[in-house]
């Protein structure tokens, strides 16, 4: 896959590495900001950059260096928070060089940083000493009509999936921002707005090729490789990079939506309605309370399927929310989704499962303390994804609740530890409620957090990930230490 875009070669570029470059990548690793997680730090070996040469021979894709043209470009991410140096950089062109990277990463015990879209809200698409592997020209996308089945690289963003899937009158339930990376979303779980009806984006994960720490492709499916399998879908990038994904693909239902603008009066009691609402929301539905730093609180609620059934289910909603007057709108989905730039943010997540009292004190505080800068998304959870059992695969998040994301972004410097302190101080008074989160919604964390996020599927990742990765080289995401 993708061997038919080849990349240009810069044989200047590649191989004229300077003690420059050097001092620059060494700054990297020791310059650690807010959000470098402790204990985690790069530890490569000193021949390490004088071997790039042999590894910038090996690859047809671009290595890029510090001192390279692009080189700023091709580290920065989404998240501009995260200002990291890699070692280098090369740009996957085909799975040969994919195998490479790993297998130089491994001889000279460097930790490796993959990139798909580059949208991490932890920013780990790039990390400092590490060797980066770009998958952005992995981009491929097949739509197999009579399987129900798209096949997609590892590189391939949310909107190019959509695009060639609805264009053959099908759909997988995705994330709702076009620019984000296919694989990052599904190995996390994969939260997404149709997994009432359809699961989560790692349930609809039919199959998948990896290249594990030992350099190998590894097929992985029910069939084959059924650890591997089961540990992706929700462990996230620990074991290895995934270079193909294939997806169980649906008929498209129209979503009837009504939303509802609450404002910044009222918020305590909107947020309990809310709560009631969801409770025993059928599977059809979808639902989400947001908080916006401007216009404050608003709501909304879809309903997948029948207009007549639709319109049945939202008039409980409408009437919930009077006086505020409902938004009502049709749609099929928008590859595009919504559109949030390049930006300075910090988050956090959890995973609620009730709307209790204490929550809602929390919640409704926190909105007003951080008005014109902060922002929260509590997304309902139901349906099929709830009803899997806990350990059918890694993704934590089974049983009804709220994923929850709390946000607040910042675009001048002395504005950043406000915005920090206020996602950090509200994510600690939810914990008592929340032991759980969407490992997508978090930032760097400890690992202390992310076993207790994991719960009972941790040992059996732990196990996984010592025997395909003891040395914990893909460890720049949030990591499973081997057992």
């Amino acid at each position: 896959m993708a061997k038919n875009q080849p990349m240009s070669n810069n044989n200047a570029d590649r191989l004229a590495w300077t003690r420059r470059d050097f001092v620059r990548a060494a700054w990297g690793v020791m310059a650690v900001g807010a959000y470098a997680r402790r204990g985690i730090l790069p530890a490569f070996a000193a021949d390490s950059v004088s071997n790039l040469d042999d590894l910038a021979r090996s690859v047809r894709g671009q290595l890029l260096r510090g001192s390279s043209a692009g080189y700023d470009e091709a580290r920065r991410v989404w998240n501009l928070a995260y200002d990291r140096r890699p070692l280098a950089i090369v740009r996957a062109v085909n799975l040969e060089d994919v195998q490479r990277c790993v297998e130089y990463a491994r001889k000279h015990i460097v930790p490796i940083a993959i990139r798909g879209g580059g949208h991490s809200y932890a920013g780990y698409g790039v990390a400092d000493g590490a060797l980066q592997i770009d998958l952005g020209t992995f981009s491929t996308v097949t739509v197999d009509r009579d399987r129900r089945v798209a096949s997609v690289g590892g590189g391939t963003r949310i909107r190019d999936l959509l695009r060639a899937t609805l264009a053959a009158g099908l759909y997988t339930p995705m994330g709702s921002c076009g620019s984000v990376g296919v694989a990052g979303l599904t190995l996390a779980g994969g939260d997404t707005n149709g997994r009432g009806l359809y699961g989560t984006a790692c349930d609809n994960l039919v199959s998948a090729q990896l290249v594990t720490a030992d350099g190998e492709v590894r097929e992985l499916g029910p069939d084959r490789n059924e650890d591997l399998y089961w540990a992706i879908r929700g462990g996230g990038g620990n074991f290895g990079v995934v270079t193909r994904l294939d997806f169980r693909l649906h008929p498209v239902v129209p979503l009837h939506t009504a939303a509802f603008n609450i404002g910044w009066q009222g918020i305590a009691g909107a947020m309990r309605a809310y709560g009631d609402l969801v409770r025993d929301a059928p599977d059809e539905a979808r639902a989400g309370f947001f908080l916006d730093p401007e216009s404050g609180a608003s709501a909304s609620c879809g309903y997948r399927g029948d207009a007549a059934a639709a319109a049945a289910y939202l008039e409980k909603w409408q009437a919930a929310f009077r006086p505020a007057p409902a938004q009502l709108s049709t749609s099929t989905p928008n590859p595009e989704g919504e559109v949030w730039g390049p930006t300075s943010v910090a988050v956090d997540g959890a995973f609620l499962e009730e709307l209790s009292g204490g929550v809602v004190d929390v919640l409704s505080r926190a909105a007003i303390e951080g008005r014109e800068f902060g922002q929260m998304l509590l997304g309902l959870s139901n349906g099929v994804v709830a009803r899997i059992p806990m350990t059918a695969t890694a993704y934590p998040l089974r049983g009804t609740g709220l994923s929850t994301l709390i946000a607040a972004e910042w675009h001048k410097l002395d504005d950043r530890a406000r915005a920090e302190r206020w996602v950090a101080e509200t994510s600690a008074a939810l914990r008592p409620w929340a032991r759980r989160a969407y490992v997508n919604y978090l930032p760097p964390s400890t690992p202390e957090r992310i076993r207790e996020i994991y719960g009972v599927n941790y040992p059996r990742l732990a196990r996984i990930k010592a025997q395909y990765d003891a040395a914990n080289l893909f460890r720049e995401n949030q990591n499973i230490q081997p057992s």
